[in-house]
């Protein structure tokens, strides 16, 4: 069964780490793009992702404030929401949890070590739903 996620990251260059990661994964995955939250929340309008990874650090909101955004949002209350930046510190872990992510991500550059997490991460609930 195809699974849909959204990343939420106004760097191009990580949405092309993201994508090369995401194919070394086993599975059928279909990635939406948006640069900007007000762009994901355009996109939100038609699409329910099973997954969201949200960039920490974006134009306008921040990661933590677009997760605020989104808790409030019924339809999408199944999708697992994941804080991604390049540092994620234990406050920041605790306050995504709150505002509703099901986890944190660290940004790498290094291909090999994302698809590892990113093939943790679809593991876990494939087992669990």
């Amino acid at each position: 069964m195809k699974k849909y996620i959204l990343l939420v990251d106004d760097d191009t260059e990580e949405l092309m780490i993201f994508l090369d990661a995401l194919n070394k994964v086993p599975g059928d995955f279909k990635c939406i793009y948006a640069s900007t939250p007000q762009q994901a929340i355009e996109i939100l309008k038609w699409a329910v992702p099973d997954y969201i990874f949200i960039d920490f650090n974006l134009p306008r909101l921040n990661g933590l404030q677009f997760l605020s955004i989104l808790k409030s949002e019924e339809k999408l209350s199944h999708a697992r929401k994941f804080l991604y930046s390049s540092h994620i510190s234990e406050d920041l872990s605790k306050m995504a949890k709150v505002l509703g992510a099901t986890g944190c991500i660290e940004k790498t550059d290094t291909i090999g070590i994302l698809a590892v997490e990113l093939r943790s991460i679809f593991r876990e609930y494939r087992q669990a739903g």
